[in-house]
């Protein structure tokens, strides 16, 4: 993996969520793991998180999702992104409002 696979793992706002959440806290409960919005535009991101990003973010080998449990971990390939995501969360005053 490179730097076009770190980039489309940061591509999406709910994954730049979960892994700087990540970074912070490993591991990670589901429900935790994005900023919670209205109860409709909730319902909508947890099907994204369900259905694209977390598969997505745990294909790549960034994080470990357990389903059965709503559990995510830092996966095998985080060493990889884990200096970019600290970036990220170390600067989050200095990052536009809607980056997280």
């Amino acid at each position: 993996m490179g730097f076009d696979d770190i980039t489309e793992a940061l591509g999406g706002r709910a994954r730049r969520q979960v892994l700087v959440e990540l970074q912070d806290h490993n591991p990670v409960d589901q429900p935790e793991a994005v900023t919670k919005n209205s109860a409709q535009e909730d319902e909508v991101q947890e099907l994204q998180l369900t259905h694209t990003h977390l598969p997505k973010l745990d294909d790549m080998g960034y994080i470990v999702w357990d389903r059965d449990h709503g559990t995510i971990i830092k996966g095998p390939n985080w060493e990889e992104i884990e200096p970019v995501v600290r970036l990220l969360s170390d600067n989050r005053d200095q990052i536009p409002n809607d980056t997280f």
